[in-house]
């Protein structure tokens, strides 16, 4: 079999687009149509329906993804063997999905060491939560997650820790004081990350614990607004250590004296059944380093969600 046809149609069950697929694939649209049409023919089961909006995998569809993705993965690792002997150097694009801090904070030394390494090894970062990322890893519209949450986020995909990241709670310079608790930081407005954030949504769980509604609890998009929110005294907030150093040195916003929060782990999310090529190896060899080394055994499955 061609196996130019499974990759048209994996393409396509990921974007749920025959236009997406082919700018994906960098083929035409009527090449993909017809690797598809192709594939369908050669098994005798419709594995797509075509509907108004966007494409659908049928039931026999969803059984295929797997096995082609296990040919897929054969297919590529053959191919790294062949070139391995060759004197090559990694190259290629890896798609990584990671939180906005990690993005911000953490990752652009990541991309430079890579850089450095393998000039010829490219990234491709783009922000996105944990629901997002478990998402883009499963489609394989991203190689690679970083999550950060107090708890290893429930799925089939295969997590390494790495390391982690300290959360604090800050609040406006003239606000610091005496020790807090969780009902008197119920009683003040608080600043949170959107609901799916787990450390933001943990806390909220504390704060309607403590039984104190006083304080508005506002949600925020983006940590870069809700600093600038929390320095002009608009309410206290729980971050990322790594994402207020600045605002700390500065002195615009400072440590609260208050419950301890759980540290958030970091894990790298990958897809068990794809094939990690050499220029993924580079990448996460990095991401390892990025964390001095406090690696864990992968705690992954051996399949992942379809």
């Amino acid at each position: 079999m061609d196996t130019r046809l499974l990759r048209s149609f994996l393409a396509v069950a990921r974007s749920e687009s025959f236009t997406g697929a082919a700018a994906e694939l960098g083929f035409t649209q009527s090449t993909v149509t017809g690797h598809v049409q192709k594939l369908e023919r050669q098994l005798g089961s419709r594995l797509l329906d075509r509907l108004p909006t966007r494409v659908v995998v049928t039931d026999v569809g969803a059984r295929l993804i797997e096995r082609a993705e296990e040919v897929l993965a054969a297919e590529d690792r053959l191919r790294a063997i062949a070139l391995g002997g060759k004197g090559s150097r990694p190259s290629g694009t890896v798609r990584i999905i990671a939180p906005e801090s990690l993005c911000t904070y953490r990752l652009p030394g990541v991309v430079r060491a890579v850089r450095e390494r393998e000039p010829d090894v490219r990234i491709r970062l783009s922000p996105g939560g944990v629901g997002d990322a478990l998402d883009a890893v499963r489609r394989g519209t991203a190689d690679l997650a970083l999550t950060m949450e107090p708890r290893p986020p429930l799925t089939h995909l295969a997590l390494e820790r790495v390391g982690t990241e300290p959360l604090l709670l800050l609040d406006h310079s003239e606000r610091a004081g005496a020790p807090v608790t969780w009902a008197d930081l119920a009683a003040r407005d608080a600043l949170l990350i959107e609901e799916g954030c787990g450390y933001s949504d943990d806390v909220a769980a504390q704060l309607a614990a403590a039984g104190t509604t006083a304080g508005r609890h506002s949600r925020f998009g983006s940590i870069e607004a809700i600093k600038r929110c929390a320095a002009v005294g608009l309410g206290w907030t729980a971050l990322p250590a790594i994402s207020a150093e600045s605002e700390i040195r500065a002195g615009t916003l400072t440590v609260l004296d208050g419950p301890a929060l759980p540290h958030c782990a970091i894990h790298l999310v990958t897809h068990p059944r794809r094939h990690h090529s050499p220029a993924l190896h580079v990448v996460l060899a990095e991401l390892r380093r990025a964390w001095n080394g406090d690696v864990l055994s992968p705690n992954g499955s051996d399949c992942a969600d379809a």
